[in-house]
């Protein structure tokens, strides 16, 4: 108990919580960006797992892991406009919409593994690249501080980054008052002149280009290769910490890093060689308990009103 104390109190733990928050807060900020739009994207999932296969393929095919991003961003790209033609034009159920890409992306990528790879479980006989980590100039060569926040994946930067821009769009912009607004009510927001299916259709496209990073994440940097299921239910994990934390971006990151403190002590445990059946269960228990805690105190805000 000691030993784990230890692991868990210091700069090493923080340096692995950063590493594994960076696909959850992508999942949790694509899931953010459609709901504010009143667009909801349950299609994460399969973005993500579609992204971190096509990343993998374009980047062995074209000898560039910057090309297999690219493809990757591309894939996710074409998954929002799938997404919005789908419950815009077409006037379907969303969710239904996000259900049938979940399932697609799950048994289509068996296949497109069985046809490159001859397997079904992973592309390791695949030669493709990785994203570079990189040690900031400077900060590296600071104690503690240099150990937490350098060393990191490129794509890791890149969520930090996209995080404060997608503040500024939000809260600082004229089109992130329009997504608000037809959030909120869209005839309303017709009425005085947002045009709703447009504003709509860039926020799909932005939550679907957000989550194919988040893919990418996984196969192009926390790990090398692409593996069925390598996904794990992340993308489920960021459409709960948005739906806890509603229209608040900071409250949406917030509870995101409690869900991947989480899952960095899962990664803690496993080493001190607790069973991985009953260590892996404690993100989607904490998801649980979040959602629980926030069920009860909304029931209690609504006897209080009544």
């Amino acid at each position: 108990m000691a030993n784990l104390f230890k692991d868990l109190l210091n700069a090493s733990f923080i340096f692995i919580v950063i590493r594994v928050a960076a696909p959850l807060v992508y999942a949790s900020l694509s899931s953010y960006v459609a709901s504010l739009a009143g667009i909801p994207n349950i299609a994460i999932e399969g973005v993500m797992n579609f992204a971190a296969l096509f990343g993998v393929y374009f980047s062995t095919i074209s000898g560039s892991a910057w090309i297999g991003l690219l493809g990757a961003i591309a894939v996710g790209i074409a998954c929002g406009i799938v997404l919005s033609f789908f419950t815009i034009k077409m006037k379907a159920s969303p969710i239904m919409v996000g259900i049938a890409l979940n399932l697609f992306s799950a048994d289509f990528a068996i296949y497109l593994l069985l046809l490159w790879t001859g397997s079904k479980g992973t592309t390791a006989s695949l030669p493709s690249k990785v994203l570079p980590t990189i040690d900031i100039p400077f900060i590296k060569d600071i104690p503690v501080l240099g150990d937490i926040i350098s060393g990191h994946y490129f794509l890791t930067y890149i969520c930090l980054l996209l995080t404060v821009l997608l503040f500024i769009l939000v809260y600082k912009t004229p089109f992130g008052l329009r997504m608000k607004a037809c959030g909120l009510d869209a005839h309303a927001a017709e009425s005085v002149g947002i045009k709703v299916n447009r504003v709509r259709t860039i926020a799909a496209v932005i939550s679907c280009f957000l989550a194919a990073l988040g893919g990418a994440y996984l196969s192009m940097g926390y790990m090398s290769f692409y593996s069925s299921n390598m996904v794990a239910s992340r993308g489920w994990i960021g459409i709960a910490a948005a739906a806890v934390g509603g229209n608040n971006l900071g409250v949406v990151v917030f509870v995101t890093m409690i869900f991947s403190v989480a899952q960095a002590i899962v990664n803690v445990l496993l080493l001190e060689g607790l069973p991985s059946e009953l260590v892996n269960i404690i993100p989607y228990v904490s998801v649980l308990v979040i959602l629980i805690i926030i069920g009860i105190r909304t029931k209690k805000q609504l006897k209080a009103k009544a």
